[in-house]
């Protein structure tokens, strides 16, 4: 065996040289962003200042009002555009919730007036824990909210005025909070906490 042959690294060395490298600039990154006051507000509040659990993602938004989007498996490929953050999977009983916020994000077309949101939720319960409660906002602006208190599918519908759209026409960004999120195992982080699994959702006018 030749001398370059033989000082030639692995695959898996070269992964795990790549992979430290990665790490090192998200360090690097996060603690630039500690130093820089101009970071990103949003960038801040999740990595800096803790006080969101919920990092937005360029998401477009894609969809085609009046239609449901399933949160199940089945529906993976339509609600991936609209999955802001706060949420993991789907799996088969549906995309659940992460952290202490989640968000939805729909593309409207312009002048829709007032719509109908519709979510099918079904509550994380613990033993501990026999309710969860979901509070609803509209780009901004609170809708409403939802109460379970058993781990049954539940269907709620809220109306979104049409004021609410202003701040950002063309589309409706939706906030679901959840000041009872639970955290599944005790060293779980905020970011990690449980609350709801999304089943579906539909926007429609109202």
């Amino acid at each position: 065996m030749s001398e370059n042959a033989a000082s030639k690294p692995s695959p898996r060395s070269v992964a795990l040289y790549a992979l430290a490298g990665a790490l090192a600039l998200f360090e690097l990154a996060t603690l630039w962003a500690a130093l820089n006051p101009t970071a990103p507000e949003a960038y801040r509040a999740y990595f800096i200042d803790k006080t969101t659990t919920c990092l937005n993602l360029p998401k477009p938004g894609t969809y085609a009002l009046g239609s449901t989007v399933s949160f199940r498996s089945d529906g993976a490929a339509l609600a991936r555009d609209l999955r802001v953050c706060g949420w993991e999977g789907p799996a088969g009983d549906g995309t659940h919730s992460v952290g202490e916020t989640s968000r939805l994000r729909f593309a409207v077309p312009p002048g829709v007036g007032d719509l109908r949101l519709t979510l099918e939720l079904a509550a994380v319960l613990t033993e501990g824990q026999a309710d969860q409660l979901v509070e609803v906002s509209a780009n901004g602006v609170a809708v409403g909210r939802a109460e379970m208190n058993d781990r049954d599918a539940h269907v709620f519908e809220l109306v979104i005025p049409a004021a609410a759209l202003a701040s950002d026409p063309g589309f409706v960004n939706i906030a679901l909070d959840f000041p009872r999120a639970i955290r599944m195992a005790p060293g779980d982080n905020d970011t990690r906490k449980r609350a709801v699994k999304l089943l579906s959702a539909r926007l429609a006018p109202a």
